[in-house]
Order: C-alpha cells, then structure tokens, then sequence
C-alpha cells in the first residue's frame, strides 16, 4: 500500500481516534515521520480545546455502548457508526473555526448563567439553559458580535525573505526544510480562485510522487475554498522568490529556481509542462 498526504488526510480522523488496523496505523506513523505536513496537522489535532475533547468523548462512549447491546442489528450498528464519525467531522471542524477567532476572545455571560454553572442542581435535566439574548430586557436592543479582524500582513520588502511560509499550525518552514525534494508552489489568492484549481489539478497528478512537494501559498486571511485538499501554507512575509498570484515556481533539490509559469494556462498544458520538468529533475 503506497501511502502519502491525500491518503493520510482521508485517514486523519480514524488515524486521531485509534481506530486504524495495526498495519495502517504503522504506515500512517511512517508517513509521519517524513511528511512535515500532516505531522503539523496531527500535532493541531491532539491541541483540541479541553470542553470539545470532553464531549467528543462522551458522545463516542455513548455510541459505543448504543452499539455493544443486545438485540440490534447490523444495520444499526453500522448507523451509529457513520454518526459517529460524522460527528468526529463536525467537532474537528468546529475546532478549526475557532483557531480563526480573535485571540483572547471571551463568550457572553450574565449572572443567570453564573448561577446556574455554581449550582449544585446545575446537572438536573429539569434546568433549562437559555442563552443570554433571550433574557434581554423587550426594550434593549440585541446588538451582533463583531467578527474576527483580519490578520496584519508582513510586510515585505526588497530585504525581506525570498521563502518562508507558515502552516495552518503555526509553524514557520524555508526552502532550506524542504531540501532533497523538488518543491511545487503554487501562489494564489481568493480573487483568482482558478489559481488554486490548478493547484489542486497538480496536486492530484504530482502529489503521490515521494520525491515531490506540493504547496498552495496564499495570505493568512484566505480561506480555504471548499473540495481543495493540497497543502497550504500562509506567506510569512518573504518575497515568495517574486512569485505572485496566480503563478507558479519549480524548486530543484538544491534550492533552485528551475521553471516559472502561469496557472491559469491550459490545464492539459500545464500538466504536460510540469510533468516534463519533475521528470527532468529526478522528482519520481
């Protein structure tokens, strides 16, 4: 079984609740040890807030114990588990939205709410907890919640980095960390999503080859568009070896620049040309 990002990613929650077979469980820790990658989604992982990996296991010990009794089919069985692991996705996600918050961000309270936490009642199920809008005096006026602020770019100068870049977990990696490997990045920004398209078309072709990266850079305030599983990385505030959006540069094991390109070309064209350049460079 050939392992890389895309069968790890599809094998990430499995992999995180210790529900992999022995055999796959060992070749997703191999993987780990080479892939900075997806160990720095691991590692995002097990740093889940404390209340969410509280109730994520309860309502799996809960399913479980659904699932050992008596007198239930298959079926069944085989219902709650498809529950649970979409509830593992919705908890996981949840925790990613939450990284996006302002930091030092703090929920609503009032007094009500106070009490009733104090409580020593507070577990009787007859106690209703109703959120704090709800008791708002008729005449008060229910203001929103701000959003989170975007992120201050770098700034970049003629001084600046020529690579460095910063995954979803916060770690900061130059092309230094990825020498011995020929290096894909792709630039691209939410006003040419087609850039990212083709991102994922080359990480699609090109992503299962071990001596190859595929990377996405885009700004820290860029979400990720919805179906795109490549890895992407934030720019730190380097010059991205002047390449911008919607572009992209070829990284030879040593560090250097080898093609630039556009990615809104052809797709057929700029899958032919890319692969003719990793072949040459040894990126199998």
């Amino acid at each position: 079984m050939k392992v890389d990002c895309q069968w790890f990613n599809a094998n990430l929650e499995a992999f995180f609740c210790d529900s992999l077979d022995v055999q796959k469980s060992q070749l997703a820790s191999e993987h780990l040890k080479t892939c900075l990658s997806c160990r720095n989604e691991v590692q995002s992982l097990r740093e889940v807030d404390p209340l969410i990996r509280q109730l994520l296991k309860y309502r799996m010990t809960k399913v479980g114990a659904a699932a050992r009794a008596p007198k239930r089919s298959f079926g069944f069985r085989l219902g709650l588990a498809g529950a649970a692991a979409a509830l593992l996705g919705i908890l996981i996600l949840a925790v990613f939205l939450r990284r996006g918050d302002e930091p030092g961000s703090v929920l609503p309270t009032d007094d009500a709410t106070i009490q009733a936490s104090a409580s020593p009642n507070s577990n009787d199920p007859k106690i209703e907890t109703v959120p704090p809008n709800s008791r708002a005096k008729p005449d008060a006026p229910v203001l929103d919640a701000p959003g989170p602020k975007p992120i201050p770019e770098p700034e970049i100068t003629d001084n600046s980095p020529s690579f460095l870049v910063t995954d979803p977990a916060g770690y900061s990696t130059s092309l230094e960390d990825y020498r011995g490997r020929v290096l894909l990045i792709g630039v691209w920004s939410a006003e040419q999503p087609e850039a990212a398209q083709s991102i994922q078309k080359l990480y699609q072709t090109f992503g299962n080859r071990k001596g190859v990266r595929v990377l996405g850079v885009t700004s820290r305030n860029t979400a990720r568009p919805a179906g795109l599983t490549f890895p992407i990385v934030f720019n730190n505030g380097s010059r991205l070896m002047d390449t911008k959006s919607p572009n992209f540069v070829i990284v030879d094991k040593e560090g250097k620049i080898q093609l630039r390109g556009s990615l809104v070309s052809d797709a057929n064209s700029l899958t032919t040309k890319v692969r003719a350049k990793l072949d040459e460079l040894g990126g199998k």
